[in-house]
């Protein structure tokens, strides 16, 4: 595990006045720019050897593969500013949080060394945004905390049970996508990676994720494939971007425009081939989604996985930028999602039409939260809508709403 300094910023970050995560002996910032890393009062040529691995810390990491990942990874400071982030609306910043934290191996997320790097820059900062934002009052942190753990552990469902928030068990079933195939073989290998496995399963997913994108093209593929290269794309990020391994990390970092893509053109595809639309509120764009009442299951089945899929893929980018970064460029997304359980759950088109029958429809914008949950019940709600509720709400206030029952199941007592 690579060690990290109790010491102050390193030279090169002091002299640019910019953040040091003090890793020894060469923090990534210096490794990143090939430059020399000195720290005050430290020998920068003591050699350093992992406890975990033989692997040299010194090597830069582009010259290392599969070493022992490290879970002593430290928040960075938040710069977005509260108002815009906790606003009910998908077309501005919603969802964004900081590195450094192994959510894969940890049940709780490790965060070291955050208050005096907050304190630091509140203190040295000019800007009273910029204080308001990383000061303690700042209530954004647990509920980006809840949300990244709760996408870290979407791989593993997917092995185990073959249906996520935005992966339906049928539809998989029945497709029989092999990019699909390949993650599903992926996320059951990465459940059991240890030490001394690790080379080759973190060498498995790099391969299949890059297969992935050489072998997909955006502008051919047919709806439902491109369906199924997302699917699978955005599982492959969330094993590498909440893994730990700095170089997983950054790979799936360079792979996120791909997925943003993706989502982008499967939105326009579902968009030019639906018959009937629904205009996004105060907007003159339109949904991604047919939503006809008497539409066929396997229909809806397909344009409801289009929808969850882009939404989560725009949950996933905010989630770790704010993670890495403390914002999020905003995106003008238009699209509403089934918040209805019984829908997006039932197993069988009979299954589905009687849950239309007996249950609340739930077609809700994000935009108009408040108004669209108003007819809900906690036990109408699945998952990604849980999600969506924290990160508008908080956790407090979703735990309230959801009551005990609901609130165990998604393991928010602990949020």
């Amino acid at each position: 595990m690579s060690g990290t300094s109790r010491h102050k910023s390193c030279l090169e970050c002091i002299q640019t006045k910019r953040k040091c995560d003090r890793t020894w002996p060469r923090c990534q910032r210096c490794v990143a720019r090939g430059s020399e890393c000195q720290y005050i009062g430290r020998n920068r040529h003591q050699p350093q050897r992992s406890p975990d691995t033989n692997v040299d810390q010194s090597v830069p990491i582009s010259e290392r593969l599969g070493g022992q990942p490290s879970s002593n990874w430290e928040l960075e400071q938040y710069h977005a500013d509260p108002t815009s982030l906790l606003t009910p609306c998908w077309d501005g910043a919603l969802f964004e949080f900081p590195n450094h934290f192994n959510l894969a191996s940890h049940d709780n997320f490790i965060f070291n060394s955050i208050q005096d790097e907050v304190d630091q820059q509140a203190s040295s900062s000019a800007d009273p945004g910029i204080v308001r934002a990383i000061t303690p009052d700042s209530k954004l942190q647990a509920r980006v905390e809840f949300v990244a753990k709760r996408l870290a552990t979407i791989p593993r469902t997917f092995a185990q049970y073959g249906h996520t928030m935005f992966i339906h068990r049928i539809q998989f079933q029945q497709s029989y996508s092999p990019a699909l195939q390949d993650a599903m073989s992926a996320c059951a290998l990465y459940c059991m990676k240890s030490v001394a496995n690790q080379a080759l399963v973190v060498g498995n997913l790099e391969h299949k994720c890059q297969q992935l994108i050489a072998s997909t093209d955006a502008l051919l593929a047919s709806k439902t494939d491109l369906l199924a290269a997302l699917q699978a794309l955005l599982l492959y990020q969330m094993m590498r971007l909440f893994d730990g391994d700095i170089r997983l990390r950054a790979h799936a970092e360079a792979d996120e425009p791909i997925a943003i893509l993706w989502a982008s053109q499967l939105s326009a595809l579902t968009y030019n081939a639906a018959d009937t639309t629904l205009a996004a509120p105060d907007s003159t764009d339109t949904s991604v989604v047919t939503i006809g009442r008497k539409s066929d299951w396997q229909s809806w089945l397909l344009d409801e996985s289009i929808r969850r899929t882009v939404i989560t893929t725009f949950m996933l980018k905010g989630v770790y930028s704010f993670l890495k970064l403390g914002y999020d460029s905003p995106t003008d997304l238009h699209i509403c999602f089934t918040a209805q359980a019984a829908l997006w759950n039932a197993q069988s088109a009979i299954g589905w039409r009687r849950a239309q029958e007996e249950t609340e429809r739930l077609e809700i914008w994000v935009t108009r939260w408040d108004e669209a949950i108003a007819k809900a019940k906690p036990m109408d709600l699945e998952e990604l809508g849980v999600l969506i509720m924290t990160m508008l709400w908080g956790p407090e206030a979703t735990r309230t709403w959801l009551g005990e029952d609901v609130t165990l199941k998604y393991g928010l007592e602990m949020a």
